[in-house]
């Protein structure tokens, strides 16, 4: 989950209410079961072909303030791009999903604000399968909605638990993100809780389900007022980010010590790789009043990259790595560019990419990111890179 998801579900009573039991069990990495005896790919700091810094050509922009489509980007914090380069946004603050053509112009938009068949409430995450199949996890409704590709509403089906997460592999198969579970006991004082989840694999009519892990999650902080729950946490917690790449395979990457594992379908691991950084201290933690013994969850070092990693065409991972939030008043620190990993299916450590903006999606030629103008318009852009 995105910070931006993760400020915005905050203010859910319901969302803390889910987190309220979370489990307190100790873990030894990110990896669960035997994964630790897997196969190991040990990568250096410096990356196989060195630090990239690619020229970009903007293609198209969509949702500028005088777009000929009349498209309006709210909050739009999620892309996914089909084969055909048909480009899906999820717009978290007008509810729904917006489509553009290849060429960036307005095609459709899918779903509104209710609670009916195919209505949304709080889409969390969604995805697009080969054929351009719509998959959404629409977490205040507690239901998994399945369009097709024009936008027409299929079918859906009732989550078991808060799930946040969603991806579908190329068998079409689902596979959710369920938030763990447990009985520890909160007061009225703040108490650390190591949060836990575990994917569940299902048919896309959430038939047939399996659960992999559990997987290390962020910590939060709790306590009990009365009858409801408080929660509070970091974006800087470590924790672990989770993919599905072309070829089926699930990856689990823990942020706290830069390693992954690479598991099939089953949940069974297949290898392991990490690469050895030097981790950025923390400018929030620094400012910390410790003598005061204010409860945080933050640590001296952040975490080494944002565990919303995604996959390109030829099943390359790409990892943003953390850097200090700049404050507003720092225009050379906000001007900072954005660093990627850049690893192969194998796990082999290919590149650094430095990029000006934050990325969307990579496909073939193409860069998709999310950005502001100076008039203050959300916009996504199309760049061809080389």
């Amino acid at each position: 989950m995105t910070a931006h998801q993760k400020f915005l579900f905050a203010a859910s009573a319901f969302i803390a209410t889910v987190f309220a039991a979370g489990l307190a069990a100790a873990f030894d990495s990110a990896q669960y079961k035997n994964a630790s005896s897997a196969r190991l790919v040990a990568n250096p700091e410096k990356p196989k072909s060195g630090v990239v810094t690619p020229k970009l050509t903007e293609i198209w922009s969509a949702g500028e303030e005088n777009d000929a489509s009349g498209i309006v980007l709210n909050q739009p914090f999620q892309v996914r791009v089909a084969a055909d380069g048909t480009v899906f946004i999820l717009d978290w603050g007008d509810t729904c999903i917006k489509v553009v053509d290849e060429n960036g112009k307005f095609v459709r938009q899918i779903g509104r604000k209710g609670q009916g068949p195919g209505d949304l409430d709080t889409p969390a995450w969604f995805d697009v399968d080969a054929a351009g199949n719509i998959f959404l996890a629409d977490s205040r409704n507690m239901r998994v909605s399945r369009f097709d590709r024009e936008g027409n509403y299929i079918s859906s089906y009732r989550m078991e638990k808060f799930s946040s997460e969603i991806r579908v592999d190329k068998s079409g198969r689902l596979f959710l993100e369920e938030t763990g579970r447990g009985d520890t006991e909160l007061t009225s004082e703040f108490t650390k809780i190591q949060n836990t989840f575990s994917l569940v694999r299902s048919e896309k009519d959430g038939k047939n389900p399996v659960r992999i892990g559990p997987f290390q999650a962020e910590v939060t902080l709790m306590l009990r007022r009365g009858d409801s729950v408080v929660s509070a946490g970091s974006p800087n917690s470590p924790m672990t980010g989770w993919g599905v790449d072309p070829n089926g395979r699930i990856w689990a990457g823990y942020n706290g010590t830069y390693e992954i594992g690479v598991y099939d379908a089953e949940g069974k691991p297949l290898f392991r790789f990490n690469r050895e950084f030097k981790p950025l201290k923390s400018k929030s933690f620094a400012k910390l009043d410790l003598a005061g013994q204010k409860a945080t969850t933050l640590s001296e070092h952040l975490p080494a990259f944002v565990q919303d990693f995604f996959f390109d065409d030829a099943g390359n991972a790409w990892f943003r790595l953390f850097r200090n939030e700049p404050d507003e008043k720092d225009e050379k620190a906000k001007n900072e560019p954005y660093l990627y990993d850049v690893f192969s299916p194998e796990g082999v450590y290919l590149k650094q990419v430095i990029i000006p903006f934050r990325l969307s999606q990579v496909r073939k030629d193409r860069m998709y990111a999310i950005v502001e103008t100076e008039e203050g318009f959300r916009v996504l852009k199309c760049y061809r890179f080389e």
